[in-house]
């Protein structure tokens, strides 16, 4: 190991970065050969067969000890070779022999290239392997480690882990495997590597063709339409009910599916529903202690999904308890490098000049998703930090003015682009990226599938007679029953002959999410309908009984 090399490893570990050395020599050689072993949180030798904690002093074996039969074989048919605790190495001009030898003892071993070297080991066993055992017992997730390689047995490495680096002097079939090729060769070019761009914070991630994310198909050529998996901030906007939950939502869903660790702050009770994927952790915060017991998560599981549900709280609770929860993600950020991303609903009440302080939000870590109806409330230094934007149809003027003067602003875009907005159709969104280097900046997409779909055609529910006592009756102000509902369809046809002031009157009250809970037991149509109630009582939904209409027959089906 050069003292250029030396330097730089020793520079990680100063900043709190864990190394991990992984290599084709046998264990013996490698103790004999490098001094500085301490450096490492673990080794990996004798290309994923062997396993050496330096801090505990403990190796473990991956496998069995070679075939004593094969080792007579090769020496019998004069091949040089050498034997480690696992692996028989020798060179590659020895192929043919090897495999020669290898039949005729009829050993089944594993032949890996290393440039002029050739390794022999058990199935199953690679570096890769090796790695994967070492992730998990550091309790790592694997999208946070990087690869440095420069032969072919790297090749099972770069699989292992999230990113991948080269240098340019590495083989032609690595490079093409590599998320990320640096100047120059040998060690020199891996200690400019460590000490510039890594320790910087500057590599690449969001330039990688390995690690995108599927949101859909373009409507024009249904080609797959993706965003980069790391390293972007992410804003989804769009009008009231016009499906921007229901694609975050669709976002988590892909992000879990690929084991990278997402925390949902869910100020409105949105996302509920996602609880029922495996491995997706629901909490409902009440107090401080028990936001900081759902964050906890993240230390005991790299690749976590957690919701947090702050709907029970009042507003200013609400805002409180969000911004104590972003300060406590942002250490944990600095000490895990988790969770790798943070959904946050209903930004415009949380992420204006009066809501969460600036500091604790960390927009610049990279990694979030802001869910809003109102890009206009949210302060310049968030709006400044989008890096792509997905817009669902926006009808409000003042939005539309905002996006094109944001879209001019900070993303340098033609604002011309936007005027589709008033007229996509539902199901239908736009994207856009902000890097040039995207093949297209801007493309309109259908979402893919997703796998929580809360849209529920469940007509025996809908039609069914409720007993005098369960039923909703419409009261005007003053107490007169207008219209009695026993079923849901009821309810959607009793909304469309009810007086406004009625309905407003149960809305004020809550009522029509109380019945819907307490009668049908559906908490998710009753978390959107009081969802629903409360954004017509701030004035932000116009028409309350199209609202609602649509609202239940979206979860259950037309009422016709």
């Amino acid at each position: 190991m050069g003292a250029e090399v030396l330097g730089a490893l020793e520079r990680a570990r100063e900043v709190g970065l864990r190394l991990i050395l992984v290599t084709g020599r046998t264990f013996f050689e490698l103790v004999r050969v490098c001094e500085r072993l301490d450096l490492f949180d673990a080794v990996v030798a004798e290309n994923g067969g062997v396993l050496y904690f330096p801090a505990e002093g403990r190796i473990r074996d991956l496998a069995p000890t070679p075939p004593l039969g094969l080792l007579a074989e090769l020496d019998r048919r004069e091949i040089a070779f050498h034997v480690g605790r696992v692996v028989v190495a020798t060179t590659r001009a020895a192929e043919a022999q090897v495999r020669e030898a290898l039949a005729a003892v009829g050993a089944t071993l594993a032949i890996f290239y290393n440039r002029d070297a050739l390794m022999l080991l058990p199935a199953g066993i690679s570096k890769g392997s090796g790695v994967r055992h070492v992730i998990r017992h550091l309790g790592l997730s694997f999208h946070d480690v990087l690869a440095l390689g420069d032969a072919e047995n790297d090749l099972e490495l770069f699989e292992a882990c999230g990113w991948a680096a080269c240098p340019a002097n590495a083989v032609a079939e690595l490079k093409e495997h590599a998320d990320w090729v640096f100047d120059g060769v040998n060690g020199q070019a891996i200690a400019r590597a460590i000490l510039g761009p890594m320790l910087g914070g500057l590599l690449p991630l969001r330039y990688s063709r390995r690690h995108r994310i599927a949101v859909g198909w373009a409507v024009k050529t249904s080609e797959p339409v993706t965003v980069p998996a790391r390293g972007i901030n992410l804003l989804i906007q769009g009008d009231p009910l016009s499906g921007k939950s229901w694609l975050a939502g669709a976002l988590v869903e892909r992000l879990v599916s690929h084991q990278y660790a997402v925390c949902v702050l869910d100020p409105e009770g949105d996302f509920h529903i996602l609880a029922r994927l495996p491995g997706v952790l629901w909490a409902e915060v009440r107090d401080g202690a028990s936001l900081d017991n759902a964050l906890n998560s993240f230390v005991a599981d790299p690749s976590a999904c957690v919701v947090v549900d702050f709907s029970r709280l009042p507003h200013g609770r609400k805002v409180e308890l969000v911004e104590r929860g972003l300060s406590a993600i942002r250490e944990l950020r600095r000490r895990l490098g988790l969770p790798h991303w943070v959904v946050l609903d209903e930004a415009q009440y949380l992420l204006h000049r009066e809501g969460v302080a600036g500091e604790a939000i960390g927009i610049e870590d990279r990694g979030f998703c802001l869910i809003t109806y109102r890009l206009s409330w949210l302060r310049a230094s968030v709006r400044k930090a989008i890096d792509v934007l997905i817009a669902a149809r926006t009808t409000f003027p003042e939005e539309v003015a905002s996006l094109r003067a944001f879209l001019t602003e900070a993303f340098g875009e033609d604002a011309d682009v936007i005027s589709v907005l008033p007229h996509l159709p539902a199901g239908e969104f736009l994207l856009l990226h902000a890097e040039e280097t995207e093949p297209s900046r801007a493309v309109t997409f259908v979402p893919m599938p997703r796998e929580t779909a809360h849209v529920r055609h469940r007509k025996k529910y809908a039609d069914a007679l409720l007993p005098p006592d369960q039923r909703f009756y419409l009261l005007a102000p003053e107490g007169k029953v207008v219209a009695v509902a026993g079923s849901l369809n009821e309810f959607v046809q009793a909304l469309a002959t009810t007086e406004e002031r009625v309905l407003a009157h149960h809305a004020t009250r809550k009522d029509f999410s109380r019945w819907i809970m307490g009668v049908f037991n559906d908490q998710d149509l009753g978390r959107a309908v009081r969802k629903l109630e409360s954004r017509w009582m701030r004035g932000e939904i116009p028409n309350l009984r199209e609202a609602m209409q649509h609202l239940v027959t979206h979860y259950y089906g037309s009422a016709s």
